[in-house]
C-alpha cells in the first residue's frame, strides 16, 4: 500500500495487509492494535466525508477519532524498541515496515481531510495541544507530520478562490515556540512549518485583497512565493526571533494575529519556564511590530487582570505590564475604557496596569483625552436603555468617572505627564470642577467612598506649579467642605478666586476654554452654575495683561448674558463677599 495515497484503502487491501503482518503481530500486540484502529478510523472518516452530515458535526466526530488515533499512535513504542522485538533481520525489517505504515496511513488520514477542506487544519493546531500536554509523545515526529500536511496545504491551496483556515494564528504560536525548542531537529521542522503555514496566510491575505476586484479568475486569487523562496523562508526565520515576529505580523490578518498574540499570552502561565520564557519574548516582539492589527484589546486587557490579579510569576508580571504598554501605543482609547471599567477603588493590580499604560509621554495626550472623555459622564447614573449602551459594562451604573478620577491621581504626578497636562489643564481643570459636584451628591447615598474628584483635582494643582493655589485653599478650608452639597456652588467661587488672586499663568487658555464651553452649552442643566460662576469670577483678572486681548472682560460680560439672560453679573459681587 502506497505510504503517499489519499485514496480509500479497499477491503481487499486491508485483507491482504492483514494477513501478511498477521505474523509479525503475534510478537507486537501493541503495533497490530495501532495499525488495525488506524484503518479503522481512516474508514469511518472517508465514510463521514462522502456523507451529508453538518460539517460542524461532521468535523467534531472525526476529531474525536483523530483523537483517538493519535494517542493510539504515539503509545506505541519506539522506533528502535520495535525493531529490538524481532528475532531476525527479517523480522526487524517487518516490523519496521510495519511501523513505519502506521505513521503513514495517520497522515494519509489528514492528508485527505485537509484535502477536502483546508478548515480541517484545525486539527494540527489540536494535535499541539495534545502534544504539549504529555511530554512522553514523540515530539519529532508530531512536529514531522505537522509539517508535512502545512508543505501539503500550501501547495494545495494555490488557485483556490478563498480560503478557509482560522486556526492559522493559534497553530503559528505554537510553531514560533517549538522554533526555540531544544532539539535541533524539531526546531527544523518548526522553521520549514512556519514557512509553509506564512504562504498559506499569504494566500489568503492575497485574496482578501483582490476579492473585489474584476479580474477573479481561478488561479489568481494567491500569488505564492516561487519554490525557491519557499525554500529560503526558513533560513530568514532562523536568523532571529525578531524575524518570525515580524513576518507572522506582516502576513497574518488581524483576527488571526490576534489569536497568535491570545495563544502567547495564554502560555505565559506555562509551568515550563522556558516555554513561558520564549512566549513572552515572542509576544514583545510582535506587539512591539503589529500591536495595531491586534482586534479584542478589551478582552486582552481583561484577561492580563484576571491573570495579574492571581498567583501571577514575575516573568508574567512585566510581560503582561509590558503588553499593556504597547497595546496602549496604537489603541489607547479601547485600553483606556477597560482600565475604567472595574469597581473602585481600584486595587493593586489595577493600579499597576494604570501605570503600565501611563508609562509612555508619546501616548499621555491620548489617555488624557480618553479620560476626559469618561469624565463628561456623570457618576452614579443610570443607562436608561441597554440595547444603547456601546460598550460592556461591570455595572448598571456608570461608575467610571469616578474610576477615571482615581487614574488621575495616578497619572498626573507622572514625570512623562507632565507635557500633556500642561495642555490639557482647562480641560482636566473644568472637568473635575463638575465631577466634584456630581461626586458631591453621590457620597450623600455612600459616605464611605473616597473623594477622588478633590483629590485629583489637588494633584492636578500641584502638578501645573499652583501648590499655592492649593495651600490657600486648604488654609479655606475649602477641600474639607466639598463634601458638603450646600457648599459646592460657594467651594467652585472659592477656587476660581483663589486661581484669580495668584494670576494662574494657565488663564489665558482657561478662558478661552471656558468662552468656548458657554458658546457650545452645557450637557447637563446642573454644569451651567458651575460654568457661569467660574468664568465670571475668572473674568474679572485684567485680560489684556495677561496677553489675551481678544478676550476681554466687556464680550465676555456680553456672551454670559446671552447664554444666561437672568443672570445679573454687576450683582455677582453677593456671592464674592
Amino acid at each position: 500500500m502506497s505510504s503517499r495515497s489519499i485514496k480509500a484503502t479497499s477491503n481487499i487491501q486491508i485483507l491482504q495487509s492483514s494477513v501478511k503482518w498477521h505474523r509479525v503481530a503475534q510478537t507486537a500486540n501493541s503495533l497490530w492494535d495501532a495499525y488495525s484502529g488506524l484503518l479503522s478510523g481512516q474508514a469511518i472518516i472517508l465514510a463521514m466525508n462522502s456523507s451529508f452530515i453538518d460539517p460542524l458535526l461532521q468535523f467534531e466526530s472525526q476529531l474525536k477519532i483523530i483523537e483517538s488515533s493519535f494517542k493510539m499512535l504515539f503509545a506505541i513504542p519506539s522506533r528502535d524498541k520495535v525493531k529490538e522485538i524481532g528475532k531476525n533481520e527479517d523480522d526487524q525489517e517487518d516490523l519496521d515496515n510495519l511501523y513505519q505504515n502506521i505513521f503513514n496511513i495517520f497522515e494519509d488520514t489528514l492528508l485527505i481531510l485537509v484535502s477536502k477542506d483546508l478548515y480541517k487544519l484545525q486539527i494540527l493546531k489540536e494535535m499541539a495541544v495534545w502534544m504539549n500536554e504529555d511530554s512522553l509523545y514523540m515530539q519529532d515526529r508530531v512536529v514531522t507530520i505537522i509539517n508535512r500536511v502545512l508543505s501539503f496545504a500550501s501547495r494545495k491551496v494555490k488557485g483556490y478562490a478563498s480560503v478557509d483556515a482560522p486556526c492559522l494564528g493559534v497553530l503559528a504560536a505554537e510553531l514560533s515556540l517549538l522554533c526555540s525548542h531544544t532539539d535541533p531537529s524539531i526546531t527544523q521542522q518548526a522553521f520549514s512549518g512556519m514557512s509553509h503555514l506564512l504562504c498559506i496566510a499569504k494566500c489568503q491575505n492575497d485574496i482578501t485583497k483582490n476579492k473585489n476586484t474584476k479580474n477573479d479568475r481561478p488561479g489568481s486569487h494567491c500569488l505564492l512565493p516561487a519554490p525557491s523562496d519557499i525554500e529560503f523562508l526558513p533560513k530568514i526565520l532562523q536568523r532571529d526571533k525578531s524575524k518570525i515576529a515580524q513576518i507572522v505580523g506582516q502576513t497574518l490578518l488581524p483576527p488571526l494575529l490576534t489569536d497568535f498574540v491570545w495563544s502567547l499570552l495564554m502560555r505565559l502561565s506555562a509551568t515550563d519556564h522556558k516555554t513561558a520564557s520564549e512566549a513572552a519574548i515572542m509576544l514583545k516582539l510582535t506587539l512591539e511590530y503589529h500591536a495595531h492589527k491586534i482586534t479584542m484589546v478589551s478582552k486582552i486587557v481583561d484577561a492580563i487582570y484576571k491573570k495579574l490579579y492571581g498567583n501571577a510569576s514575575q516573568i508574567m508580571k512585566q510581560t503582561m505590564l509590558r503588553v499593556i504598554t504597547l497595546l496602549t501605543r496604537t489603541s489607547p482609547k479601547k485600553v483606556i475604557f477597560q482600565l475604567m471599567d472595574y469597581p473602585v477603588p481600584a486595587d493593586n493590580t489595577l493600579i499597576l496596569m494604570w501605570h503600565a499604560a501611563g508609562s509612555e509621554a508619546s501616548v499621555a495626550p491620548h489617555v488624557l483625552k480618553t479620560i476626559l472623555l469618561i469624565l463628561k459622564g456623570k457618576p452614579g447614573e443610570m443607562e436608561e436603555r441597554i440595547m444603547e449602551r456601546r460598550r460592556f459594562s461591570l455595572d448598571a451604573t456608570n461608575m467610571m468617572p469616578v474610576a477615571a478620577s482615581q487614574a488621575l491621581c495616578t497619572l498626573l504626578p507622572v514625570g512623562s505627564y507632565k507635557k500633556a497636562v500642561a495642555q490639557f489643564f482647562p480641560q482636566l481643570l473644568m472637568a473635575l470642577m463638575l465631577q466634584l459636584f456630581y461626586s458631591s451628591n453621590l457620597r450623600l447615598m455612600t459616605e464611605d467612598r473616597p473623594f477622588y474628584a478633590r483629590d485629583a483635582l489637588r494633584v492636578l494643582l500641584n502638578c501645573s506649579g499652583l501648590q499655592q493655589v492649593d495651600t490657600a485653599l486648604k488654609r479655606k478650608n475649602c477641600w474639607n467642605q466639598f463634601s458638603q452639597v450646600l457648599f459646592h456652588h460657594h467651594g467652585v467661587y472659592l477656587i476660581a478666586k483663589t486661581l484669580s488672586e495668584y494670576n494662574f499663568p494657565q488663564f489665558p487658555e482657561t478662558l478661552h476654554y471656558l468662552y468656548k464651553l458657554s458658546v457650545e452649552g452645557p450637557r447637563r442643566s446642573e454644569d451651567s452654575v458651575i460654568t457661569i460662576i467660574f468664568l465670571t469670577e475668572v473674568s474679572f483678572i485684567d485680560c489684556e495683561k495677561l496677553g489675551s486681548p481678544s478676550l476681554s472682560l466687556s464680550k465676555i460680560k456680553s456672551k454670559l448674558l446671552t447664554f444666561s439672560p437672568s443672570l445679573n453679573i454687576d450683582s455677582y459681587q453677593e456671592l464674592r463677599q
